[in-house]
């Protein structure tokens, strides 16, 4: 490897002498001032540059006729055609006009021939301009952006879901996590090291935690809503999301606050009187960004991103009204002693919202000309936070009688206990690119870690406590490592046929690692088998040493792309892809895709693909035991449940078919239609068939095998569950994306944007209108089904999520002034109780808060959340927004289905996710550029 780069960099300085044939210079067309950092991009290859902080920019080019492909975020971009000869081009002096527009700007996500504009794209991207966004919205991270601005996306924070309540999971067309590959500057990011193992909409999946690439840092993201496996590999079978960094010159950043100031229905139910909404300002949110660029030789450059933020905790808890304190004599007295000991229902609330979460970090993106033909490139990422979540208050009466004495001397009145996070995210990626002749090439190593450990405190082991009045409340349960190497060649060149055919090839390399480590002892250890009572730290038993350990893989593609314009109006496109894995085997993927221009401003495009998500390295090893609580009879009872590997002995037991990679295809057709530069409009339909889809199961008992029970008491469980490949799925969808743009005068400017998703994924069913379900003969004749998959299951793929999300935002300008006004509805969910038969009425049970039997589903309507806000330039680089997100204070309806409800304590909670739950946001923001 060492020697190829050397050759690489010796063969490519030898190129590097030509003289520069063409140089310009760029500025703003309203004030006449140099614009640095702006591309200048050769149409079909890789080879551009970028502005000097004053402008000018010059390049290399040898004697032919070119498209020079000028767009800069905020400005309308231009092709400018371009003739040398003689080893030289008239000078090109260019003034871009500033424009709201983002759909016409080039995009680079789903082509390697070079930049493409929106419209000219063979297939659907997104483009979301984040450096211009964060200034004018509250939100301040990623995955909250997206949510509101990429109707396809969405990610809602999650709550009482262990690990999950400190790294948002997020999702692409309404499928998993990890089914959407995610790219920095074009390379692949590693996933989180966190499975999602609890009762969200995300059950068994890993995703790729996007906030911790701070958004002071990146200029834009572009969306790709089309699978993509055949260009980039496993996991692209929703799309792909490509994170570009800033590479702009001079200093700018922001500094904003904001909290909820909100009221909601607490629905206190004590004596069957019922209080008024209840007031109250929480979630307190600071946010310090800066963003410094400097130039480096003439093209070269290095920008530099800091940027923490502390989130404070959100509540939005229901009163409990059940049983408190043990009953005396079979006589319930919780009321008189709570007199007795001058506290109220209140000081026994739950913590239902937002995680505490504080952290922050620094990203450095540079670029380093070694000549006229090649560059050095590297960027990377070095983020941590620190998170403080609660889990389910251990109510006095829930304590085991065995340990009460030794508990309650230390948590008279019961206790919360609380999961705190120490994540820590790094990644660096380092490469060189140029041309070889008439090849261009890029070689890259990309690096990425992520650590996830956990520490448990205000808790209890029981059994330590049943003989020890001095027992442990902190405890260190140990944590979560993922790493991920990857290296890339890609190679690739324009052939003058027909109107141009882009030759790309490459390979990759990639080395995944997993790793557990264990707890300290008394945050997993039974310390009295014979009590009977749940061991291992409350709320989060630690990782046991019998399943810590490190497990790697590897695995090896190569890729062939080509893309043919035939005419000037249609361009052609097709994808093979190879790729082995050291521990499954070998794929090959395909992609086809096409775009015709009918006339000028109307074109039509489609694409088919085949893809693959092979299974990640923590749903083959992730194993410990959990502190679940499961519907039983319409109650939330806690049940020690073990996760075991898909290749364990309790896996071979109870016939768990072998985890295997999830296959796609996808198919996609839509139109675009541009007229002038003022109105875009672009309509997308898919489908998308998933086979094999992974899920972890619901929990298995020991049945009254011997040997399970014996190998589910080593884990201190008494229930198992897995992950395996269970059900076959179809996704279909339509996404529109409309857009109007106009100005008046000189000073004024309007951008509208409406945009919509419709959404319909299925679990493939046969006749009987049931799941079919991919069980084993050993579940089907035990009649375990049902643990396998079961009406939760499949909700969470049908329904629980939202089907359909539309946004309006409007952006208009005058002057100094300006204003964002936006809605976006997100459309109902659904929730389904998974021990029902809901075509048995007599078989239900009681709702424990009208007292009526009822299957304890429930469908939440659609909401309408508007965000608002009004900035203004204090001075030339300096400005102000105040605003509001959720300004009307809408709340999703109340929880009341089984999965949430226990005595009433539950308002707004997990399982089913629309828009979260911490009512109305506001906010105020200074921003800066100079």
């Amino acid at each position: 490897m060492r020697t190829t780069l050397l050759f690489l960099i010796f063969i490519s300085a030898s190129f590097g002498a030509f003289a520069q044939s063409l140089k310009g210079k760029v500025t703003d067309e309203k004030n006449g001032s140099a614009l640095p950092g702006v591309s200048i991009l050769v149409q079909g290859t890789n080879t551009g540059t970028v502005t000097d902080p004053d402008g000018n920019f010059a390049l290399s080019l040898a004697d032919g006729n070119y498209n020079i492909v000028i767009s800069f975020i905020g400005y309308t971009p231009q092709i400018i055609p371009v003739t040398v000869s003689a080893g030289q081009a008239a000078p090109l002096n260019i003034a871009l006009a500033e424009s709201s527009e983002v759909l016409g700007e080039i995009v680079v996500t789903g082509s390697r021939s070079g930049g493409r504009s929106r419209i000219d794209s063979p297939v659907p991207v997104d483009i979301i301009p984040v450096s211009q966004i964060t200034n004018s919205v509250g939100q301040v991270d990623i995955n909250q952006i997206l949510t509101y601005v990429a109707p396809s996306f969405q990610s809602s924070r999650q709550t009482i879901s262990d690990g999950s309540d400190h790294i948002d999971p997020a999702q692409l067309r309404g499928l998993g996590p990890d089914q959407v590959l995610v790219l920095v500057n074009g390379k692949r990011r590693h996933q989180s090291s966190l499975v999602n193992v609890n009762g969200t909409v995300n059950r068994g999946t890993v995703g790729t935690d996007l906030n911790a690439i701070p958004a002071t840092s990146v200029e834009k993201i572009e969306i790709l809503r089309d699978g993509a496996a055949a260009q980039y590999g496993s996991d692209a079978i929703a799309g792909v999301i490509n994170i570009i960094l800033k590479s702009r010159t001079g200093l700018s950043g922001n500094v904003s606050y904001g909290q909820n100031v909100t009221s909601y229905d607490k629905n206190y139910i004590i004596n069957n009187n019922k209080d008024a909404s209840v007031n109250i300002s929480d979630g307190g949110t600071t946010q310090i960004g800066l963003n410094y660029g400097l130039k480096i030789g003439q093209k070269g450059f290095v920008n530099i991103t800091g940027e923490y933020v502390h989130r404070n905790a959100t509540n939005r808890t229901g009163t409990y009204t059940g049983q408190i304190f043990p009953a005396v004599d079979g006589t319930v007295v919780d009321d008189d002693l709570l007199k007795q000991k001058n506290l109220t229902r209140n000081d026994f609330d739950m913590r239902i919202g937002n995680s505490e979460v504080k952290g922050g970090g620094i990203v450095i993106n540079a670029s380093i000309p070694l000549s006229e033909q090649m560059e050095l490139y590297a960027f990377g990422q070095y983020n941590n936070k620190k998170g403080n979540a609660a889990g389910f208050y251990r109510y006095p009466n829930g304590v085991p009688a065995v340990v009460r004495p030794n508990v309650f001397a230390v948590y008279p009145n019961g206790f919360l206990p609380e999961i705190n996070s120490d994540v820590t995210d790094i990644s660096a990626a380092a490469g060189i690119r140029g041309k070889f002749g008439e090849w261009r090439y890029d070689l890259s190593n990309t690096f990425g870690k992520n650590d996830f450990d956990y520490f448990i405190s205000n808790s209890v082991n029981y059994t330590q406590a049943i003989s020890n009045a001095n027992f442990q409340r902190e405890f260190n349960a140990g944590g979560n490592a993922f790493l991920q190497n990857t290296i890339n060649l890609d190679l690739g060149r324009k052939f003058e046929v027909l109107q141009g055919l882009n030759v790309a090839l490459g390979a990759e390399q990639r080395t995944d690692k997993y790793t557990i480590t264990a707890g300290e002892e008394a945050s997993y250890k039974n310390y009295d088998i014979a009590a009977g009572v749940a061991a291992g730290a409350q709320v989060f038993s630690g990782f046991f040493p019998q399943n810590a350990g490190s497990h790697s893989r590897h695995s090896v593609a190569g890729y062939l792309d080509l893309e043919q314009d035939l005419t000037n109006a249609w361009v052609v496109s097709a994808a093979l892809r190879f790729e082995n894995y050291s521990d499954f085997g070998n794929t090959l993927n395909y992609k086809f895709s096409t775009r015709y221009k009918i006339t000028d401003g109307i074109a039509v495009r489609t694409s088919a693909s085949s893809g693959f998500r092979a299974p990640s390295m923590q749903q083959r090893y992730y194993a410990r035991t959990n502190t679940l609580f499961v519907t039983q009879n319409g109650q939330q009872v806690a049940q020690e449940s073990g996760t075991f590997t898909n290749d364990s002995k309790p896996a071979e037991i109870l016939g768990i078919p072998k985890l295997k990679q999830e296959t796609s295809q996808s198919y996609t057709i839509g139109t675009t239609i541009q007229i002038s530069n003022a109105f875009e409009l672009t309509v997308d339909a898919y489908q998308i068939y998933i086979h094999d889809r992974i899920v972890l199961t619901n929990n298995f008992n020991d049945g009254g095998n011997a040997d399970l029970k014996a190998q589910l008491a080593a884990a201190n469980a008494t229930t198992a569950n897995f992950f395996a490949n269970a059900v076959d799925t179809r996704s279909r969808g339509i996404e529109g994306v409309l857009s109007y743009n106009t100005k008046f005068g000189k000073s004024q400017s309007l951008r509208a944007v409406l945009a919509g998703t419709f959404i319909q994924n299925r679990v493939k069913k046969g006749a009987d209108g049931k799941p079919e379900i991919h069980a084993s003969d050993i579940l089907i004749q035990t009649k375990q089904v049902n643990s396998y998959f079961n009406r939760e299951d499949l909700s969470r793929f049908e329904i629980a999520s939202p089907r359909n999300k539309q946004s309006l935002t409007i952006n208009y300008k005058a002057g100094k002034f300006g204003v964002m006004l936006r809605g976006v509805r997100f459309g109902e969910v659904t929730y389904w109780d998974p021990t029902i038969d809901p075509s048995k009425p007599d078989s239900w049970p009681v709702n424990t808060l009208t007292g009526n039997k009822e299957t304890l589903d429930q469908t939440f309507g659609a909401k309408i959340v508007t965000d608002l806000a009004l900035s203004y330039d204090l001075v030339k680089g300096v400005g102000v927004t105040i605003g509001s997100n959720n300004v009307l204070d809408v709340y999703q309806d109340k929880h009341t289905h089984s999965g949430n409800v226990s005595s009433g304590r539950f308002v707004y909670s997990r399982r089913v996710q629309q828009m979260g739950f911490n009512g109305r946001y506001l906010f105020a923001r200074l921003s800066f550029t100079f």
